[in-house]
C-alpha cells in the first residue's frame, strides 16, 4: 500500500507540472498580442500635427477691413484654435490613461487567474492522493476547460473595454475634424472679406458677399454691406427688399436700418426713410456723420425732420 501510493504522488507531481506548463504558455501568447505602452504613446504622438504659428502680424500684414471685424474674426480664430490644442493634449492624456488603466487591469486579472489555478492543482492534486478515484486523463481535461472558460471570459471584457475606448475616441475625433472645418470656413469668410474690400465694381462686391453668404446664411454684417452694392448699382428695390430680409432676422441692427433709409429715400418714401433713419441713429451714433454726406438723403436735406434727427452738421465730430 505504501508503494502505491508513492507511485500515485508522483505521478500527481508530472501532470501539475504539464499543467504549469500550459498555462504558462497561455499567459506568453496572451501577453505578445498586447502592444506596449510605450509603442502606444510612440504611435499616438508620431502623428501629432505641427505647431500652430500664433506670431503677431506686423503693420504691412493687417488688413484695411474695420477693425472691429477684423479683431471679431481674429478673436474667433484664436479661441478655435485654443480649443483645438487644448482638446488634442486633453485628449493624448486620456487616452494614455485609459490604456495605462487596461493594462493594469490585464496584468492583475492574469495574475488572480495564474493563483487561482495553482490553489486548484494543488487542492486537485490533495483529492487525488486522498481518494485515489480520478484518473489524470479527466483531471487534465477538466482543469484544461475550466481555464479556457475564464482566459475567454477575461478575454471578452478586455474587449468589452477597448470597444468603448474606440467609440470614445471616434467621438473625439469627429469634434476636433468640426472645429477644423469651423476654422478653415472661418478663414475663409476672412479672405472674401479680404477681397470684397479691395473691390471698387459694385457686381464683383456682390458676387463675394454672395459667396460668404453661403457660407454663413443670413449674416446681417454681410446683407447690410450687400444692399449698400444694390444702391451703388441703383437698384434701390433690391436694396430694399435685402434689408427687409435682414431686419427680419435682427431688428436691432442698426446698419440695416441705415440702408433701408437710403433705399426709401431713394424711391421717394420720405417718412419711411425719416423713420428707418431715427432707428438706426437711436441704435447707434456712428450713424450721424456718414447719413449728412449720403447721396440718397439729398431729398430729406432740406426737411427740418432730417437736421432733428442727425442734429447741426457743425456739431457731429469729425469722421474717423
Amino acid at each position: 500500500m505504501p508503494k502505491q501510493l508513492g507511485i500515485l504522488a508522483v505521478v500527481t507531481m508530472m501532470a501539475g507540472m504539464l499543467l504549469i506548463g500550459d498555462g504558462a504558455s497561455a499567459q506568453q501568447n496572451d501577453g505578445s498580442s498586447t502592444p506596449t505602452v510605450a509603442e502606444q504613446i510612440t504611435d499616438s504622438t508620431t502623428n501629432a500635427p505641427d505647431v500652430i504659428d500664433f506670431r503677431t502680424l506686423s503693420a504691412e500684414e493687417r488688413t484695411n477691413m474695420p477693425p472691429l471685424m477684423e479683431r471679431y474674426v481674429l478673436d474667433e480664430l484664436k479661441s478655435l484654435r485654443t480649443e483645438m490644442q487644448g482638446m488634442r493634449a486633453e485628449l493624448l492624456r486620456e487616452v494614455v490613461n485609459r490604456q495605462l488603466e487596461a493594462i493594469d487591469k490585464a496584468i492583475s486579472y492574469s495574475s488572480n487567474t495564474v493563483t487561482y489555478f495553482f490553489y486548484f492543482v494543488a487542492a486537485v492534486g490533495a483529492l487525488l492522493t486522498m481518494l485515489g478515484w480520478q484518473s489524470l486523463r479527466e483531471l487534465k481535461s477538466s482543469v484544461r476547460n475550466l481555464a479556457n472558460t475564464e482566459l475567454q471570459r477575461l478575454s471578452q471584457e478586455f474587449e468589452g473595454r477597448l470597444t468603448s475606448l474606440e467609440n470614445e475616441l471616434l467621438l473625439k475625433s469627429k469634434l476636433i475634424n468640426e472645429h477644423q472645418h469651423e476654422i478653415e470656413r472661418t478663414q475663409t469668410i476672412h479672405a472674401l472679406w479680404l477681397q470684397a474690400n479691395q473691390l471698387s465694381n459694385p457686381r464683383s462686391k456682390i458676387e463675394t458677399y454672395d459667396k460668404i453668404l453661403e457660407l454663413a446664411p443670413g449674416d446681417p454684417e454681410v446683407m447690410a454691406y450687400k444692399a449698400d452694392a444694390a444702391l451703388q448699382l441703383g437698384d434701390r428695390d433690391w436694396a430694399l427688399s435685402l434689408c427687409n430680409r435682414l431686419l427680419a432676422e435682427a431688428p436691432e441692427n442698426a446698419n440695416g436700418y441705415y440702408q433701408r433709409a437710403c433705399a426709401n429715400a431713394g424711391l421717394g418714401f420720405k417718412e419711411a426713410a425719416l423713420a428707418d433713419l431715427q432707428r438706426a441713429v437711436n441704435l447707434s451714433e456712428s450713424m450721424r456723420q456718414p447719413a449728412w454726406n449720403e447721396e440718397e438723403f439729398e431729398p430729406l436735406r432740406d426737411l427740418p425732420e432730417f437736421t432733428d434727427i442727425l442734429g447741426e452738421r457743425k456739431d457731429l465730430p469729425p469722421a474717423e
